[in-house]
């Protein structure tokens, strides 16, 4: 047996179905190894950014982990972008990455370090050095994988791989063990009790971590229990969305009314959420001196942004359920704020005065786009600059896990392969990927990755022949506005040239080409939907003005 065959023996074993990839001279026999003799789904893309991102999408909607392969080299670099993407989103995804020969110093595809490389854009990785620590970076790898969050990369440099395992009757076992859920600390809930038995408008606000915990049905025994409103992050839209006191996305690119009844509460409970400056919108939820309890796993969550009341490492739906039972045991339910439903109600019936100028307003689309889409099993991936502010703002969806958005490491281009992941997540279910017109062509090679393997995907395009946020900066400073034009193709006729179906929307007017192409049942459609640039969010120039 070669070490090669160890590591696609274990990658079986440890229940892998998928493979995402681009061939190289440094994996190509893992590859075949993984479809031939362990029957594999192989799918190969077109750039290997490409291909990690469509790992982390099937990781993020099937909850199981997602497999990539690249060679060495400009292969591994590719990779990198779509990596810390993954790693900032804490998804499982397990990079095999071919590498240069170790007996050969002069390759130049082996002049970049990628185990530095690897520990700088994942922080976990291991390279196999010889066929007899075979064992233990199969158990660095999976405790990874399969105990932690993130992703991991196994470096294989080609001559290893080809080596002869030391014991020709290997079999692989695993050195890893699952880990327990973390309990709160006791005197933790306690004193978090004490500060909720007394609180007047308690919040809670839920973030990626309550979504990994599944900890819908705590969050909303304990939501109920203290008659609270439920906001939650950018990446944890849909989380508790049928609670009737659900407010969406926290921060600016939520609602006024989910930002300010955050801000009036006066003891927030935070789940699996960083408190970021954008999921507080600058500063402003955590005004007014609230008391703030923290539920994270990671012990390092607390103080980063904000001063906090109660920190508990814990795991979000295990300390949420003893909250709540404790809580339960100190106070009786109090009543939903009957106002504050009310004005839920009516938020969703905010009136916009749209500018469509010789195209379409991108809010008109959004809504129209929402409205005509099924309610119940929509799955959404958000990609874009502006047209992605937008669509956050307009789109929902009625699940967590039926929700996904490029932005983790701030690229535009990531989407595509995200939505493509999700469509092998979850076979036979339709996604729908909304991006802006230079979004998708950062990585449109691989929509004819969608088109090979006829996958029920469909791509709104918000276009507006721009780099629309850029453009949008341009204008505020005083700055030719022309150097963000950047003049697009028909990207309903490029859809068909690819094998697709393609429908254009240039006015309003247009809509009900929506309405067909969301009717196609099989296969990938591209909707071009062209849009007024000049519409620009009153939150967009705030978020330049903060990331400058």
């Amino acid at each position: 047996m070669k070490a090669f065959q160890a590591v696609t023996q274990a990658v079986a074993a440890e229940g892998f179905d998928h493979l995402f990839a681009v061939m190289g001279d440094a994996n190509q026999d893992l590859i075949v190894d993984l479809g031939d003799r362990h029957g594999l789904t192989f799918v190969h893309a077109h750039h290997e950014g490409s291909a990690v991102g469509m790992a982390d999408g099937y990781a993020r909607f099937s909850g199981r982990p997602g497999l990539a392969t690249v060679t060495q080299g400009p292969g591994y670099t590719n990779a990198t972008t779509s990596l810390v993407a993954a790693r900032l989103h804490r998804s499982p995804v397990l990079l095999l990455a071919g590498h240069a020969s170790l007996h050969d110093p002069y390759n130049p595809q082996g002049m970049v370090d990628q185990q530095a490389l690897a520990k700088l854009t994942t922080e976990a990785t291991v390279r196999l050095d010889s066929p007899r620590n075979v064992d233990y970076c199969l158990g660095e790898t999976f405790r990874q994988i399969k105990v932690n969050r993130g992703p991991f990369v196994l470096n294989l440099p080609q001559d290893i791989q080809q080596a002869d395992m030391p014991d020709a009757e290997w079999e692989y076992t695993p050195m890893h063990k699952e880990g327990a859920l973390q309990p709160p600390d006791g005197q933790d809930i306690a004193e978090a009790v004490r500060i909720l038995a007394t609180a007047e408008r308690p919040a809670v606000l839920c973030g990626l971590g309550a979504v990994n915990s599944k900890a819908e049905e705590e969050v909303r025994r304990l939501a109920d229990l203290l008659g609270a409103p439920v906001a939650v992050s950018l990446y944890a839209s849909g989380f508790c969305a049928d609670h009737p006191l659900y407010l969406g996305v926290s921060g600016g690119l939520g609602s006024d009314l989910a930002v300010q009844s955050l801000a009036d509460s006066d003891v927030l409970v935070v789940v699996g959420a960083s408190l970021n400056e954008w999921t507080t919108h600058f500063g402003k939820l955590l005004e007014n001196g609230k008391k703030i309890i923290q539920i994270d796993t990671r012990p390092d969550a607390f103080g980063w942004f904000a001063r906090v009341a109660v920190g508990i490492t814990a795991d979000a739906k295990a300390a949420v359920s003893a909250l709540t039972d404790s809580l339960g045991s100190a106070m009786q339910a109090r009543p939903a704020d009957a106002g504050l439903r009310q004005r839920i109600q009516d938020s969703k019936h905010e009136v916009i005065h749209y500018t469509d100028g010789d195209s379409s307003d991108p809010r008109r689309a959004a809504e129209y786009l929402d409205n005509a889409l099924p309610k119940d099993d929509r799955i959404l991936v958000l990609d874009g600059g502006h047209c992605a502010m937008v669509c956050v703002k307009t789109l929902t969806v009625p699940r967590a896990e039926n929700w996904g958005l490029g932005w983790d490491f701030g690229a535009v281009g990531q989407g595509l392969a995200i939505a493509i992941g999700a469509c092998f997540a979850r076979p036979g279910e339709r996604v729908t990927h909304a991006t802006g017109d230079a979004s998708f062509m950062m990585n449109l090679a691989d929509f004819h990755t969608a088109v090979r393997h006829q996958l029920p995907l469909t791509v709104v395009v918000f276009n507006d022949n721009a780099v629309g946020q850029e453009k949008h900066d341009l204008f505020h400073k005083k700055l030719n506005t022309s150097y963000a034009d950047t003049t697009e193709p028909d990207f309903a006729k490029l859809a068909v040239g690819f094998g697709a179906e393609g429908f254009t929307v240039s006015s309003p007017d247009d809509f009900g080409e929506i309405d067909k192409a969301l009717a196609v049942q099989d296969g990938p459609v591209v909707i071009d939907v062209r849009i007024n640039g000049d519409v620009e969010l009153p939150v967009s120039w705030e978020i330049a003005m903060h990331l400058s």
